[in-house]
């Protein structure tokens, strides 16, 4: 929260500073526009996958090299999950798979299916609820340690890595992640697969730009603010896998690619 006072303050200062020395209708033309301008810099940052502003976010892996990491956002879903890890056991291609809370609860089977093929599992908030981001401490604490709850429930290990739904990072969020010492992971390029069902849009976006050391985004999950149909993800992945291959480019596990450990071994988050 502090980060925030950087743009919070200034801006209230200058607002102020020009409402003090300016005379008429135009000193508060301009304090408002200043205010907006503040508005407008501090939800950029709010909103800006890659940014580590707030908190550090890793997005791409931290040295050179030809490997990327495939990450699944939204499930589990019974509808996909399986169909996904199917493809991906038939291409010997590792992935990340950020699971909702109320959803790993629901459909377990699923989270130790992934696990036990060998893909990491990550936390990507409890509800997935766009609500999320006006929140405060306590329930964002609480909607991580949910989720992370019902991870270990089943793999018997906390994760250490989160990705926020949609990507954002409000000033609270990342203070706690950063005091329950997470790592926040954005991504390099998305499929756009959670709004789209063109299967070669979604195919050609990925492998046009997708770069070395980069971390692709799709979902195996539906709904929750995106399309419930995930068939155009399944009809791509293939072809994304085949074509990044042929790129020279190789598929690794998130965790390797970061350099970081995925998994503590006891639960490490208490809800509030």
């Amino acid at each position: 929260m502090r980060k925030s006072l950087w743009i919070k303050l200034p801006t209230l200062g200058l607002a102020l500073v020009v409402i003090a020395t300016v005379e008429g209708p135009l000193a508060w033309w301009l304090a408002a526009a200043i205010l907006l301008l503040g508005l407008i810099t501090l939800m950029r940052l709010v909103c800006s996958v890659r940014s580590s502003f707030f908190v550090r976010t890793l997005w791409r892996a931290p040295e050179a090299t030809n490997a990327v990491a495939l990450t699944f956002d939204d499930g589990p879903d019974p509808a996909y999950t399986n169909r996904v890890l199917d493809i991906l056991a038939e291409h010997e291609a590792p992935a990340a798979f950020f699971v909702v809370g109320h959803r790993a609860r629901a459909h377990p089977e699923l989270v130790a299916r992934a696990h036990s093929a060998g893909h990491v599992i990550g936390n990507h908030t409890e509800s997935h609820s766009v609500l999320l981001h006006c929140r405060l401490w306590s329930k964002l604490r609480s909607e991580i340690a949910a989720c992370n709850a019902a991870i270990q429930s089943v793999i018997g290990s906390t994760p250490t890595m989160f990705r926020s739904p949609h990507g954002f990072k409000n000033p609270a969020l990342a203070d706690v992640v950063r005091e329950q010492g997470m790592t926040v992971v954005g991504w390099q390029v998305r499929g756009c697969d959670a709004v789209s069902n063109n299967a070669q849009a979604i195919e050609s976006r990925v492998v046009e730009l997708t770069e070395p050391g980069g971390i692709i985004l799709l979902h195996d999950g539906s709904g929750l603010g995106g399309t419930n149909d995930r068939t155009a993800t399944l009809e791509a992945l293939p072809g994304i896998i085949k074509r990044l291959r042929a790129k020279g480019l190789k598929f690794v596990r998130l965790d390797e690619l970061l350099g970081v450990k995925p998994y503590i071994t006891s639960p490490q988050l208490e809800a509030s």
